[in-house]
């Protein structure tokens, strides 16, 4: 049996839970949210239930028939229409001038340091931070370096748009969303940065949460996204919340590197890549980067060159060049000649390399095997059946 005083203190410890029962409730409700067919955010009272669709694919074989469609690339092979992409970075390390410089290089649809150029893509830069003096400077400098103003490339200063509303509610949104309109279409936007284009507290949930919902609809409409954002005290990870980078495909982050003959100097890392697979590995390698008089410079973590390759593999890789050096071979953007898998398994059989004709299974194994052997050793790049020398 309790006493009086051991009741008393089991009640108050019952109206207590129910109490922080009650407030998570309405911490819920006040996430729950639903998007509008504008792309705005709308509270709702309650979640409401979900029915599928009829005939959703479950099975495997149901998988395997779906027709999806192929990836819309804009840089190398890290970098869609579909990309949300994280990229983390301490204050004065050089982001700005990267992502601007990544934006307009692929705006013409050619190559930015280690990554092969894709198409001419309309871009749209959104700065929430610097002056439009510095804007101004920044977008010339990046511009001459290329020799020509980039003509699918657009940037917005949060100066020229009055009252500039954070992105993380229904009138910033809108803003961002008539500009898309008055340009037509956009392949892929920069959010510069996270700190200073969306409002509260970033080490909360919410804000994000309160964006996440339009970023979706972005990506929906094949407008891939880069959001820069800054570090804290800790310059090893993005400040704030971890939960923004669960809906992330990709995420980059830049670390200092110091050198003595520029003050734009750092490392690359993926720290998440979603499209990384075995044979795409050479775009999400570790590089340096720096802008050395007025130049972007790049350097690799992995050599070129690590070894000797087998003699087998050497091989492979002579059969693949004479297929390249011929009629056979595709043009890629970049001026870049890439070989066809079928044509190069032919090249191989016919220097006895592999025997399609007697053991197809066993040809096909030797060639994924040459494939990843010369991908491992950054000999070659290779895109679905594509494949072309580095």
């Amino acid at each position: 049996m309790l006493n009086n005083r051991q009741r008393d203190d089991f009640e108050d410890r019952v109206d207590d839970s129910i109490h922080q029962n009650e407030l998570r409730k309405q911490d819920a409700r006040k996430l729950t949210c639903e998007l509008s067919p504008a792309g705005n955010i709308a509270a709702v009272s309650q979640v409401r239930p979900v029915e599928l669709p009829t005939n959703v694919p479950l099975t495997v074989a149901e998988w395997r028939d779906r027709k999806l469609a192929e990836p819309d690339f804009l840089c190398g092979n890290w970098l869609t229409t579909t990309s949300r992409v994280l990229v983390t970075a301490a204050t004065g390390l050089g982001k700005t001038n990267f992502a601007i410089a990544l934006g307009q290089t692929v705006s013409r649809g050619a190559g930015f340091l280690h990554w092969h150029g894709r198409r001419p893509a309309n871009v749209l830069y959104i700065d929430g931070e610097m002056s439009a003096r510095l804007l101004r400077a920044r977008l010339i400098d990046e511009a001459a370096r290329h020799g020509d103003d980039p003509e699918y490339f657009y940037a917005l200063s949060h100066e020229d748009v009055p009252a500039f509303s954070p992105l993380n509610t229904a009138e910033g949104q809108d803003a961002i969303e008539q500009l898309i309109a008055e340009i037509g279409s956009v392949d892929l936007i920069i959010f510069d940065n996270i700190m200073c284009l969306i409002a509260g507290d970033q080490k909360e949930t919410l804000p994000w949460q309160q964006t996440l919902p339009w970023a979706l609809s972005l990506t929906q409409r094949g407008i891939g996204q880069i959001w820069i954002h800054h570090t804290g005290h800790d310059e090893t990870r993005g400040y704030g919340d971890k939960a923004r980078e669960w809906q992330m495909d990709t995420v980059i982050h830049l670390e200092t590197a110091k050198r003595d003959d520029t003050d734009v100097s750092f490392t690359l890392q993926f720290r998440k890549a979603r499209e990384r697979t075995p044979t795409i590995r050479f775009d999400f390698q570790e590089v340096k980067i720096a802008l050395v008089n007025d130049r972007w410079e790049h350097e690799l973590s992995s050599a070129r060159r690590p070894g000797r390759l087998a003699p087998r593999v050497q091989k492979a890789l002579e059969a693949l060049t004479t297929v390249l050096a011929g009629d056979r071979a595709s043009m890629l953007p970049g001026n870049r000649r890439a070989a066809h898998r079928d044509d190069w398994a032919a090249e191989c059989n016919a220097r006895r390399l592999i025997d399609l004709k007697r053991n197809a299974n066993s040809a096909r194994t030797l060639m994924n095997t040459f494939r990843r052997e010369l991908v491992v050793a950054n000999r070659i790049a290779c895109e679905e059946d594509l494949q072309w020398l580095l």
